[in-house]
């Protein structure tokens, strides 16, 4: 873990959201931490099973996470992008019924804020961005009950094009024609993510090509046209 301290607030700036002026400046100055780096791959949060217990956990600066959750060798997916919290170090897994544990894996170099007790504690200050915080921790769960209801619709195209304008929504940037989703998702990842298998998202994804709704370009996806507007129908329901 790097011994430099980033300001937070710099770099997240949704999490100021209610500051400015003077109050803003100093907030920056203020809310620092120092950051964690993952390398891309398997990621085994060592050292992390004892936190800080006055901490926030770990806020996603850059980068891309995968938690995978099985049993019998099936695996559900979560992924994780800038601005999700995780406390990888908490799990129901060892008490649970049917005991489990998370395996996580970094898609793409990450850095993490360390939001510990000394975080905590700079922060107090500015009750605003505790609650920013706590919001992150809500939003994660709502980006997972989204997930759930995809999965659930009957065509795999229809669930990859869900997922696409999801993360379209949280990570994408519109150029041109074509909306460009920058995360490294490869065929296999992407049959976790909607509960399918990969040679049945293969041959949906290479559909969806010819239809010129999605394409790969190296390591991003480009993605146009209507949502589905099955996914409106969620948001409504939401």
């Amino acid at each position: 873990m790097s011994e430099q301290l980033v300001e937070v607030l710099a770099i997240d700036g949704d999490l100021a959201d209610g500051l400015d002026g003077a109050r803003l400046q100093a907030a920056r100055r203020n809310c620092v931490s120092p950051v964690l780096t993952v390398a891309s791959g398997e990621w085994q949060p060592d050292g992390l099973e004892s936190p800080d217990p006055g901490g926030f956990g770990l806020l996603l600066l850059s980068g891309f996470l995968v938690r995978r959750v099985g049993q019998g060798g099936r695996y559900g997916a979560e992924l994780l992008g800038p601005g999700d919290l995780l406390r990888p170090w908490q799990t129901v897994g060892q008490v649970a019924s049917i005991p489990f544990e998370p395996r996580w894996e970094a898609i793409a170099d990450t850095r993490l804020a360390v939001l510990g007790s000394s975080f905590a504690r700079r922060a107090s200050p500015y009750p605003s961005v505790a609650c920013q915080i706590a919001g992150r921790a809500m939003l994660r769960s709502r980006h997972l009950a989204v997930n759930l209801a995809i999965v659930q619709q009957a065509r795999i195209d229809t669930r990859l094009r869900m997922l696409f304008w999801h993360l379209a929504d949280r990570f994408g940037q519109v150029r041109g024609d074509w909306i460009h989703v920058d995360v490294p998702l490869t065929h296999n990842l992407l049959s976790e993510l909607v509960a399918a298998r990969r040679p049945s998202v293969t041959t949906a994804l290479s559909n969806l090509k010819e239809l010129g709704i999605l394409r790969r370009d190296g390591e991003e996806w480009l993605l146009r046209g209507p949502a589905p507007a099955e996914l409106d129908q969620l948001r409504d329901a939401g």
